[in-house]
């Protein structure tokens, strides 16, 4: 099955941004019940509620997201894991520093959308 790919649109970072911002609402909120309800094992129920929405956001990220390489242009996408430690950053639709997996090399690879 090959995957296709396209820039990413004032839409598409709208979305991103709403998605963002319900994850840090949630973790927020959450930190403030489990803290005031039951403060000494409410820690281990935030950090494990907090991880469990972090894996989530970074699959959801996975899924919708591709990359072009700097060099040779070639287009894909990348693992949760890969997805969740590789640096990244802004500017002109973003980038992920990341090996492509054709040529081999290491660059900043322009941030895509998956075409569903």
């Amino acid at each position: 099955m090959h995957t296709e790919f396209r820039e990413p649109t004032s839409a598409d970072r709208r979305t991103e941004f709403r998605i963002m911002a319900i994850y840090v609402f949630a973790v927020v909120l959450s930190s403030g019940l489990i803290f005031l309800l039951a403060p000494v094992p409410g820690i281990t129920a935030w950090v494990i509620l907090v991880a469990l929405a972090t894996f989530l956001l970074v699959r959801w990220n996975a899924r919708h997201s591709g990359y072009r390489c700097a060099y040779c242009g070639h287009e894909f996408q990348v693992s949760v894991l890969t997805e969740m430690v590789s640096p990244h950053g802004p500017g002109g639709g973003g980038w992920k520093y990341l090996r492509c997996p054709r040529c081999d090399r290491k660059s900043r690879a322009r941030v895509l959308v998956v075409i569903d």
